[in-house]
């Protein structure tokens, strides 16, 4: 199946799942997380995918929600709004933490704020010497939402 945000390849019972948004540093916008949910249902009944690795393309990860795509363009629509945000919360949360496969975020460049749900989802992340996590939520004075924090306090990131 193709996607417009995403790549697939399945060697050796390895699903790579890439993000494939380089020139918005892999950012999710409406079209990524309804690719992914579509994706991780196509890999959960691969017989030839053992195990599911998600990164990014490019020197990023992903700078988190596409904030043009989410919350201004989709504020006139509260039925698209709500439809989006329930299927990246479902995608991120529910999917990936209980996904019947092992699933590993293999963190390269950016990581940023709705990034984390990713990373925290998957059952292991392992990131590249030059990754940088940052939550921007903190610049605003706002703590940062969902399970970042708990994800963040478990790290042995130096």
């Amino acid at each position: 199946m193709g996607y417009l945000t995403l790549q697939i390849e399945v060697e050796d019972g390895i699903g790579l799942l890439t993000l494939n948004r380089p020139s918005k540093k892999n950012a999710m916008n409406p079209t990524l997380h309804i690719d992914m949910a579509a994706a991780l249902e196509e890999l959960r009944y691969n017989p030839d995918v053992r195990v599911v690795v998600i990164t990014g393309a490019g020197n990023s990860f992903c700078a988190g929600m596409d904030l043009k795509e989410i919350f201004t363009d989709l504020k006139d629509d509260p039925v698209a709004y709500d439809r989006i945000l329930r299927i990246a919360t479902e995608w991120r949360g529910r999917t990936l933490r209980y996904f019947p496969k092992p699933t590993i975020a293999m963190v390269n460049g950016y990581c940023f704020g709705g990034a984390f749900a990713i990373v925290e989802g998957c059952d292991l992340a392992i990131a590249a010497n030059e990754a940088t996590f940052g939550l921007s939520e903190i610049n605003f004075k706002h703590f940062p939402g969902g399970a970042v924090s708990k994800a963040m306090g478990q790290s042995h990131a130096s």
